[in-house]
């Protein structure tokens, strides 16, 4: 019976990736520290074997994880972007009390700084975080059954559908920052953080007159249609988590290797108080 059933289990494991690859980290962790292991269990015994094998593997974790920490390597977190929070549809350049967030309160006062049109990184940043967001060929659609779909979409992305097809529809008019730091204190003129404070940029932007291409082919220059509402697109800054698994991998592992570690030393200690008194100490332990 098992044999008639072993050419469908390997062509069932050759098949499923998942399985393949649990499969194979398991194999590496039975042949790479589980050899290690059974050499020290020959020589000093299993219990001191297990000892010496698990504070070897958690240190050298350790300092694998402090290493990827310092130089955003090996298991990486989220990295930054820009997240789309809210889209106000107004009026006024000036107005964006429609918003629910509350630092859209009194806008554009209160901490909030005009972006140039060009040569700010920020808002060309900014802008294409929006542009992603806003227009219908920026999200990323999955072909299905039911036509062009979005694949797990956000909350933002299923209250505020794509208003424009291209980013050729509109034109953005105008740019606002707000936060982005927090000093705590200052030394010789550097600036040291505990903690970001949130970074808000407002997109503001108006679809554009519809135009027809020039003579030799080129087109004209966009012009705003300022009969149209002005669409606002607040992006948040999120700083990501790149280092933090790293991080959590060196804690971690650092705990198991001082707990090893300590467990070691408790052992020698009572070695050496059997050794003083002239009791016979076991060879291995």
């Amino acid at each position: 019976m098992l044999h008639a059933l072993l050419p469908h289990m390997l062509g069932a494991l050759k098949w499923d990736p998942q399985i393949r690859g649990m499969l194979i980290v398991i194999t590496a962790i039975a042949i790479l520290p589980g050899s290690v292991y059974l050499l020290l269990a020959t020589n000093v015994g299993a219990r001191l074997g297990f000892l010496l094998a698990v504070a070897g593997l958690s240190g050298w974790l350790m300092l694998l994880g402090i290493t990827w920490a310092f130089y955003g390597q090996g298991i990486k977190g989220r990295d930054p972007s820009w997240k789309v929070r809210e889209v106000v549809h107004t009026n006024a350049k000036n107005d964006l009390s429609a918003g629910t967030l509350k630092t859209l309160q009194n806008f554009p006062k209160q901490g909030w700084e005009q972006l140039p049109l060009t040569g700010s990184p920020l808002l060309g940043d900014a802008q294409a975080a929006a542009d992603n967001f806003i227009t219908k060929s920026g999200r990323k659609p999955k072909i299905g059954p039911e036509g062009p779909i979005i694949k797990d979409p956000t909350p933002e992305q299923l209250r505020y559908p794509a208003e424009f097809s291209e980013s050729s529809d509109y034109i953005v008019i105008d740019g606002y920052t707000k936060g982005g730091d927090n000093p705590v204190f200052t030394l010789r003129r550097h600036k040291f953080y505990f903690r970001h404070s949130a970074h808000y940029v407002a997109v503001e932007m108006r679809p554009v007159v519809p135009q027809q291409p020039g003579p030799d082919g080129v087109p004209p220059k966009p012009i705003a249609d300022n009969t149209k509402p002005i669409t606002a697109v607040v992006v948040e800054r999120d700083l990501g988590s790149v280092r933090f698994p790293q991080v959590m991998m060196a804690l971690a592992s650092g705990i198991v290797f001082a707990v090893t570690c300590h467990a070691l030393h408790r052992r020698d200690k009572q070695l050496m108080a059997a050794r003083a008194s002239g009791a016979p100490t076991p060879a291995t332990a």
